[in-house]
């Protein structure tokens, strides 16, 4: 694994690294990514085989404390990419003329450790499986969608997958925790199918910790794809009723809910969430599940230490998707003009890039969002945290720099703290 800094006045600067230079091995194991450097690096006693950048190839003993660092910034080889051909994949829903890394399908136990990122496991070789339990890669996401595998299979578009549940078996022994999720598509994997599959999955408790059930989206961009049915109100609160059962059989069973409906099923049928207990522990709140409760609950916290009056009027605008605008509006918008001296004006862009039957916020483009503020009457602008990439960008590649020159407004990310909209802070 290429060396590309070193950190100056770091170990690795003291015993001679530089860029160029290729960590091969350490204590014998090769060193293939980050992963592996971070893991095999935290032991007191290294052996480090390096291979110069001129050729020359060498040997260093060092010792250590666990918690130290070498000093090493290392080139990070490419992410594996999927194999399958998921029959409800987003990825080829996507119009074309995006960038590149926008159509790149990941299947990479990297990302789902680090990031959360849903796995299929579908082609996982033993020492695929071998690196979580050795590396302790837990938790890992898992993409199941069913448990049958000629169904799986189907649903994954890959004849030649493997089974998943010898897979889940083997890390659940092996003491890693498992996050699993399931797209359901109306007509394939629901019905006998899913409740098969939630038992399934239910049997592995606790090394499975929760069971996630999406449901599926689709974009106006599905030519000569599989034929799916979208899901309606009706289905959304049928679904509702069905997992609520069986999250309360769950309770009994494990004093766990243990499986839960993402929020856009509660939020597209216009119907309650369940107590914010029921969410409690739910270790997939940044996925999804709960997201809405949590973000609810966190603004009625921040919202009663404000002011009751500004000392300056302020007026803002928040723009959000079409699926949040009820919570938007009531966690937020409402409050805060209730503050003598606030102004606030919510925005709901539609979402014309993909299609309307896109609703979620992090599929808003620059465009769409500018088309829905051609008629903004001045203020700040405030978007959804989850609309930019790391990089800074939106889905069609424009910048917030363009957006706000286009609106002719300045336009900012919302922030973690309240009392940054109103300019107390």
């Amino acid at each position: 694994m290429r060396i590309d800094h070193v950190e100056p006045d770091s170990i690795a600067d003291e015993i001679g690294l530089r860029p160029g230079d290729r960590v091969v091995k350490i204590n014998g194991a090769r060193v293939r990514d980050a992963l592996d450097y971070r893991f095999w690096t935290s032991e007191e006693m290294l052996e480090l085989d390096i291979l110069q950048k001129d050729g020359g190839r060498i040997l260093i003993d060092i010792e250590k404390d666990p918690e130290e660092d070498l000093g090493l910034d290392m080139h990070e080889p490419p992410y594996q990419a999927c194999a399958n051909k998921c029959v409800f994949c987003f990825i080829h829903q996507n119009p074309q003329g995006m960038r590149k890394a926008v159509y790149f399908q990941d299947e990479d136990v990297r990302l789902s450790f680090l990031f959360g990122n849903y796995v299929t496991l579908a082609f996982a070789s033993d020492a695929y499986l071998e690196r979580i339990l050795v590396q302790r890669l837990s938790p890992i996401f898992v993409s199941v969608h069913a448990t049958d595998p000629a169904l799986r299979r189907m649903l994954l578009g890959s004849p030649k997958a493997k089974d998943v549940l010898p897979i889940l078996h083997k890390l659940a022994d092996g003491g890693i925790l498992i996050e699993t999720q399931i797209v359901l598509c109306p007509g394939l994997n629901d019905g006998p199918a899913l409740r098969k599959t939630v038992e399934d999955l239910a049997a592995f408790y606790p090394a499975v910790e929760s069971i996630s059930i999406v449901p599926v989206g689709l974009s106006d961009h599905r030519q000569g794809l599989y034929e799916l049915k979208g899901v309606t109100t009706d289905y959304a609160r049928q679904m509702i009723d069905t997992v609520s059962v069986w999250q309360e059989e769950m309770q009994q069973r494990f004093g766990h809910p243990l499986v839960y409906l993402s929020d856009e099923w509660f939020l597209m049928s216009d119907t309650p969430f369940p107590p914010s207990e029921v969410y409690e522990g739910c270790p997939v709140i940044e996925n999804g599940v709960g997201m809405v409760t949590h973000f609810k609950l966190g603004m009625a916290e921040q919202i009663q230490w404000l002011p009751k009056a500004l000392d300056h009027p302020r007026k803002i605008t928040l723009v959000t998707a079409v699926l949040a605008k009820d919570v938007v509006r009531e966690a937020l918008v409402e409050p805060l003009n209730r503050i003598t001296g606030m102004e606030v004006d919510l925005v709901v862009a539609v979402n014309r890039f993909f299609g309307q039957g896109i609703t979620v916020s992090g599929l808003l483009t620059g465009q769409d969002i500018v088309h829905a503020l051609k008629a903004h009457t001045g203020g700040v602008v405030y978007l959804p945290q989850n609309v930019l990439n790391d990089d800074g960008l939106f889905l069609d590649d424009m910048t917030l720099e363009t957006l706000s020159d286009q609106v002719s407004a300045p336009v900012h990310i919302f922030p973690d703290n309240v009392e940054d909209v109103l300019g107390l802070s």
